[in-house]
């Protein structure tokens, strides 16, 4: 934990532009993932989850033959394939982690020294840990208890490693709820990835997004909208709201979020950077081309 640690806080976040391009790192990804157990059963649309795979005998036992097909040379069955196996067996599907290195570049990018970051879908805490590379204060709104607890025990450890800590707060609720609450003008940048409607089921809760509001349109009313328009009254002038959008057929699409966004006040054309993700090449035919892009979009106060 602390190598990996270490690894994150001293590479260079301008090292991860190139360009407007963004390039994918995982460095801190495997220490972000390790507090969130989580992540295992989450439901990816239609698809089985990882734990689904694991807990059904007859899909293990053909993970496994597969696992042996995919690595023959190296020793397939080993618990490092099997994972890996078990998130991309033809028929599954296993959600992601915000990469901690592209957060880290965002947010030194976008929030000045001593500044605030406010996060209103914290998820798995990705963002939670560029932050903390940063060194930038953050505030994190999550309505999933499990994985605040995650928060909890990853700034422990840090903290119990002798590394400093910015300030940090975490509020359990949904984020249209949470938002008001806080104080305008009180944060530098406003950054999240916000659910991209009901691709992600990260609980069976009533406060999961798709859940309190079924139909796609009514989302985009009760829960993008308010939240950007939110996101709008508590950044200082000049802040930054920064939004990770799919460059596919999920939703929201980034004509949708630039519309609410400019809506709500947002004075610029929003820059827009891209991240670009190899793709697993032995992955089911869905997935096309060597690469997969995700948008995230800036826009200023």
């Amino acid at each position: 934990m602390r190598q990996d640690l270490c690894t994150l806080l001293t590479k260079d976040p301008g090292s991860v532009f190139d360009g407007k391009d963004l390039r994918t790192s995982n460095a801190g990804l495997r220490l972000a993932n390790s507090f969130q157990r989580s992540m295992w059963r989450t439901k990816v649309n239609r698809y089985f989850s990882p734990m689904q795979v694991f807990t059904d005998d007859r899909l293990l036992t053909k993970a496994i033959e597969r696992s042996f097909t995919i690595w023959p040379d190296r020793f397939g069955a080993s618990a490092s394939c099997i994972r890996r196996m078990l998130k991309t067996y033809p028929g599954a599907a296993s959600v992601s982690n915000y990469r901690p290195m592209i957060a880290k570049a965002i947010i030194s990018e976008y929030c000045p020294e001593g500044g605030m970051v406010v996060d209103f879908a914290a998820g798995y805490g990705g963002r939670l840990l560029g932050a903390i590379a940063a060194h930038r204060d953050y505030i994190g709104i999550e309505p999933n208890r499990a994985q605040i607890k995650g928060f909890l025990r990853m700034t422990y450890m840090i903290s119990d490693l002798g590394f400093d800590l910015p300030r940090l707060k975490f509020l359990h609720g949904t984020a249209e709820s949470k938002l008001p609450k806080l104080r305008p003008t009180s944060a530098q940048l406003v950054f999240s990835s916000p659910p991209f409607f009901n691709w992600e089921h990260y609980s069976r809760s009533s406060s999961q997004s798709f859940r309190r509001y079924p139909k796609y349109e009514i989302w985009l009313d009760k829960f993008l909208s308010p939240v950007i328009v939110q996101s709008y009254r508590i950044l200082k002038k000049g802040g930054y709201l920064a939004l990770n959008v799919t460059n596919g057929n999920r939703l929201p699409s980034p004509e949708e979020v630039a519309g609410i966004a400019t809506a709500a006040g947002f004075r610029t054309l929003p820059t827009i950077h891209e991240m670009v993700f190899p793709k697993v090449p032995y992955l089911h035919p869905r997935h096309l081309g060597p690469v997969k892009r995700e948008l995230i979009m800036i826009f200023r106060k």
